[in-house]
């Protein structure tokens, strides 16, 4: 099933509709705990028709995990070593978005073979945010080559979005596929 995470700013009508042009079958609105109408979003997205909307919230901590928990199930977190082991956690992105620099023969590229063994047992799929190629300076595919590594030997589920808060950044899902392939 062709999914999409986007970060949407009072535009989900017009991210809605690209993802239908683009024959996506899912759309995953993940929103902050900061968002004043945090409450109200999720019966916003249930208008839509045509494509599954799904209401998720994006957590940076245990803490707001605990707190994400009493509006959705579909919590994205930030690849933070406590997050890997949490089960209330279904999806983990910006892994290799990390502020550390990279060596000559080491990439910080965020995930070890212990954080992707605990993603597999917690029953996690990692998402790889196309996002950041664009607004990037050069470091970040360096750093999804070397977790493609990882992918290709331990096998989690992995899902490469857009990661787009605006329909303009979105991308077709036969073009995220093949970020896989680097």
């Amino acid at each position: 099933m062709h999914t999409d995470l986007v970060f949407p700013k009072g535009n989900e009508s017009k991210l809605v509709a690209m993802a239908v042009k683009l024959g996506f079958e899912r759309l995953l609105c993940c929103y902050t705990l900061d968002d004043p109408y945090v409450q109200e979003r999720e019966k916003e997205l249930k208008k839509f028709a045509g494509i599954e909307v799904i209401f998720a919230l994006y957590v940076e901590n245990q803490q707001e995990v605990q707190k994400a928990k009493r509006f959705t199930k579909h919590i994205v977190a930030r690849g933070k070593p406590g997050l890997f082991e949490d089960k209330r956690v279904q999806y983990v992105i910006n892994f290799e978005a990390g502020k550390k620099k990279d060596f000559v023969h080491h990439r910080n590229s965020g995930l070890t073979q212990v954080f992707i063994k605990h993603g597999i047992r917690t029953k996690k799929t990692f998402l790889v945010n196309f996002n950041h190629l664009l607004h990037d300076d050069g470091t970040i595919l360096g750093r999804i080559q070397q977790n493609n590594m990882f992918f290709k030997k331990y096998t989690p589920d992995v899902l490469v979005v857009s990661g787009a808060s605006s329909p303009l950044e979105m991308r077709a899902p036969k073009d995220l596929e093949n970020i896989l392939q680097l």
